[in-house]
């Protein structure tokens, strides 16, 4: 549990990140093997959301994410974290714990099937193969396994699959509806609003880190922004912060 004391401080130091005076410019590097394998899998799953959202703006409809999409942002969110000079760096990475709000959804997606076809109720059962040709090529092509399933009172069956890989789900979904007694095929994403990046490329990689807060559920009602530039060279340069205050430490 935080002390008064301690919430205190870290309040103090978010705000003196914000400072004009705190330095702008750390050389860092790409080098990820002193960033803990979680935060290294957090960062890959950013990542991969930052290159799709860019997709999909195009009007992308593949359901892989391309490598060569996916990495620059990696790379911009390693160089951010090992930006260790920067004060501001420390409410992004330390403070906050900032990633990617999970839209749109990369991991999961749900269908809802009819109750009396059999390769459902095996699905339903974690059996694989399920018996259908059209649904055990896309768990074998997109590595996707059973999450967990409901029964709806209508009889139906709600299914959840999770992906082992990063995909657009929403163009995945869709694939499941030629399948027997398929309702409906969606992606599992999450609702509400919160913490986010937003980034952008180009001769560098402006990276937007925001803290959502205030009746988050319904749609943060305030934000505070971070901004940083990720060049070429390994040079992070802090852009400074707007919007709203920064709030209290989060949990």
């Amino acid at each position: 549990m935080k002390t008064l004391s301690s919430a205190l401080t870290a309040v103090v130091m978010v705000v003196a990140c914000d400072a004009a005076t705190a330095p702008r410019f750390f050389r860092s590097t790409v080098d990820d093997s002193k960033v803990p394998e979680s935060l290294r899998a957090a960062y890959r799953e950013d990542a991969a959301r930052l290159a799709l959202r860019d997709l999909l703006a195009r009007g992308y409809a593949g359901i892989e994410i391309p490598h060569d999409a996916v990495q620059p942002y990696y790379d911009a969110l390693v160089l951010v974290h090992n930006a260790t000079g920067l004060p501001a760096r420390d409410s992004v990475v330390d403070v906050y714990g900032i990633h990617t709000f999970p839209q749109p959804a990369t991991r999961s997606l749900y269908t809802i099937v009819a109750g009396d076809q059999e390769w459902a109720q095996r699905l339903a059962r974690d059996s694989v193969p399920t018996g259908d040709a059209v649904v055990d090529r896309l768990l074998s092509d997109y590595a996707l396994s059973f999450d967990r399933a409901h029964t709806l009172s209508t009889g139906e069956l709600l299914i959840v699959l999770r992906s082992a890989l990063s995909l657009n789900v929403a163009a995945l979904a869709p694939q499941f509806v030629v399948a027997p007694g398929v309702r409906a095929s969606q992606p599992n994403g999450a609702f509400g609003d919160g913490n986010d990046i937003d980034a952008t490329r180009g001769d560098a990689i402006l990276v937007d880190y925001s803290v959502g807060y205030g009746d988050c559920p319904s749609g943060c009602i305030n934000r505070r922004f971070y901004h940083f530039a990720a060049h070429a060279d390994g040079t992070v340069e802090y852009l400074g912060a707007s919007g709203a205050p920064p709030p209290g430490p989060q949990p």
